[in-house]
């Protein structure tokens, strides 16, 4: 990350964009954060040619396919905050979090959240961001029918095969001839950065190594986590 630190707007309600500049969310529960989910959207953005594309973070509330629970909402939204603070052209809808908190105990899902965005910044100008694990995953989802379409898929660029990507989908039998044409073309390949939340919390949930450096963690999250007590064993 590069760039003098400078706030990062944190808001329940999506901005207006100018002329026709694009949109690529990003969902996820970023428990915690890390430095690949700042550097991954916007090389999606670059491969896709959209340079100047605004990356809107969506962390999640509960989701449907997951037995544990995240962390409280209003810390993975303060970490996000902190760690997108040197990145240009990001923000951080809390869509997701203050729906769950006017619905208490229901799951969060991304259908609802995607059909509010397509519907205000325009069909033709946004999509949102998964891995192939989602992708695999994808006829689970709540209405699935009438949002997979916008879906881009990042692959690995050194490890993943897109054509092995098309097939498992195809051995699902959820997917026809030419919606496998359409996944292929959403597919972007990417270098990935060898970290992930999980190896991160297992670092924070030890006496032993928490307060040390940890791979992938950005310090101003880490002063965070250590400051709030959070992952703890």
């Amino acid at each position: 990350m590069s760039g003098s630190p400078e706030e990062t707007p944190i808001t329940s309600q999506l901005p207006s964009l100018e002329g026709g500049r694009r949109v690529l969310l990003f969902g996820g529960s970023f428990d915690p954060p890390h430095l690949g989910h700042a550097d991954l959207p916007r090389r999606v953005c670059e491969a896709l040619g959209w340079p100047e594309a605004l990356v809107v973070y969506v962390p999640a509330a509960r989701s449907p396919l997951k037995d544990a629970q995240p962390t409280e909402g209003s810390h993975r939204v303060a970490m996000l905050g902190l760690l997108l603070s040197s990145e240009a052209g990001s923000m951080v809808w809390t869509e997701e979090i203050e729906r769950a908190e006017r619905h208490p105990g229901e799951a969060s899902y991304w259908t609802d959240t995607w059909q509010t965005a397509k519907t205000h910044f325009g069909a033709e100008r946004a999509g949102f961001l998964i891995g192939a694990d989602q992708a695999l995953s994808m006829h689970r989802w709540r209405d699935f029918g009438s949002i997979w379409r916008d879906a881009i898929v990042m692959l690995r660029d050194e490890h993943d095969d897109p054509e092995q990507l098309i097939g498992s989908l195809a051995e699902t039998g959820v997917w026809s001839e030419s919606d496998l044409g359409h996944w292929r073309s959403r597919i972007v390949r990417i270098p990935m950065m060898d970290v992930s939340s999980t190896r991160i919390r297992r670092a924070l949930s030890s006496t032993a190594t928490r307060e040390n450096p940890i791979v992938g963690l950005d310090d101003r999250v880490h002063d965070y986590i250590l400051r709030h007590e959070l992952y703890l064993g």
